[in-house]
């Protein structure tokens, strides 16, 4: 039997949507952003809890229920209503059908750390106070992992592929390279990346409480400082995410608007430590992303970091780009976006690789807020204080997470 070859194909960005503490609306956000502006807030529940850290960036409630009511979305859990909102909106600013009239040739792969804990440490409650006959019947079915990536394929006709993938804080990444290796080998025409993620009920806020990573700076604006000198530990936020994912010549073929393109995934392991990074390993994601892509560190023009704000983290990533793009590590533009929303854990790639995208869109790279004294420790080229103009058509997008996960994507102009 003759081998079969498979040709790589062109991956085109023909949708985006998100759902985070500085709005619903693409261009909402994205204004936001460039503004400065800050979606961390004092949270009424961890004031009630007596908790150390009662600061995160929440998700508007009232803004989330008007967003869900666009597809008639009524599910019980907040983190179903953030994931199936982006999957829509991202459908529909895809030019796709969100009402069934049609199935939809796609598949949805969501990313999500947290998955649907609520319900899980819901149904233990209930347990432990009342019983087992307090259980309710839909406790299985509420705190499946994958119950958010059946749902959007169920409300919106998806026929393809259908599952989840879960990687802390790279679980958004993970999603995207998985449906970038989809589209691009050939196994699907088209593929929606999603991600949602959050950890704002009490008990698994008190769980980060007492893990001790969370910034205890009072001041909601200032509290999360990504490669500051003066940075005390991350600030937890909320959200969502979706982009969808097409071959170039199929979405040229329908006449789709192309927003950007993916270029290349690189992946790896620390195999070391599950709170403390190495920069061997995102030295290995970072150059086998570029390589992926068929670029030289040259080539780029922007890098979106992770920058966790955590004293340990902003170092290795800065020690690791430096490593692994070479004198372009000292000159290529750094920014990151988690000082104006906080963390979005299994969302926060998702989150900011779309603002990577739109930078390139633009040619406006987003400062890094809170950055007043960068840490002398992580000698990158920070965009601080403004947006920079920028002509940048290539970036890297940088997510690393607890367990020595690496997971690094490479993205192009539209």
């Amino acid at each position: 039997m003759t081998p079969r070859t498979i040709e790589p194909r062109r991956v085109a960005v023909t949708g985006m949507s998100v759902a985070t503490a500085l709005g619903f609306e693409l261009e909402t956000f994205w204004s936001a952003i460039l503004a400065g502006e800050s979606g961390i807030r004092r949270m009424d529940f961890a004031s009630e809890l007596d908790l150390p850290v009662r600061i995160g960036g929440c998700v508007d409630r009232a803004g989330l229920k008007e967003a869900a009511a666009r597809y008639k979305l009524k599910d019980k859990d907040d983190w179903h209503l953030m994931g199936l909102y982006v999957v829509g909106r991202a459908l529909e600013h895809a030019g796709f059908a969100t009402d069934k009239s049609a199935p939809i040739e796609a598949d949805v792969i969501v990313g999500t750390g947290h998955g649907n804990i609520v319900a899980t440490n819901e149904g233990m409650a209930a347990f432990q106070e009342t019983g087992p006959r307090r259980v309710r019947p839909t406790a299985v079915l509420r705190s499946m992992s994958h119950r958010i990536a059946s749902l959007a394929s169920i409300q919106f006709g998806l026929t393809g592929a259908s599952h989840v993938v879960s990687c802390a804080c790279a679980s958004a990444s993970v999603a995207i390279g998985q449906a970038f290796q989809q589209v691009r080998f050939g196994m699907s025409d088209r593929s929606v990346a999603a991600s949602a993620d959050s950890g704002f009920d009490p008990a698994t806020f008190s769980a980060w409480n007492r893990l001790g990573v969370l910034s205890p700076i009072e001041d909601p604006a200032k509290a999360s400082r990504p490669f500051d000198a003066a940075r005390e530990g991350l600030v937890m936020g909320e959200g969502a995410a979706a982009l969808v994912l097409e071959a170039w010549d199929v979405a040229e073929a329908r006449g789709a608007t192309i927003l950007g393109e993916i270029l290349g995934y690189g992946a790896s392991s620390d195999a070391s430590h599950l709170l403390q990074p190495k920069a061997e390993g995102q030295v290995v994601a970072i150059q086998r992303a570029l390589r992926d892509a068929d670029l030289t560190p040259a080539d780029l023009g922007y890098v979106n970091a992770h920058g966790t704000g955590t004293e340990l983290a902003d170092v290795v990533e800065a020690e690791s780009l430096q490593l692994a793009l070479g004198d372009a590590g000292r000159t290529v533009p750094v920014s990151n976006t988690k000082a104006q929303l906080g963390h979005l854990m299994g969302a926060t790639a998702g989150v900011e690789l779309i603002t990577t995208l739109l930078a390139l869109r633009d040619g406006q790279l987003p400062p890094s807020r809170n950055l007043d004294n960068p840490d002398p420790r992580c000698p990158l080229n920070f965009v601080r204080d403004e947006p920079l103009s920028s002509d940048a058509r290539y970036a890297l997008k940088n997510s690393f997470a607890f367990g020595g996960s690496n997971s690094v994507v490479v993205v192009g102009r539209g």
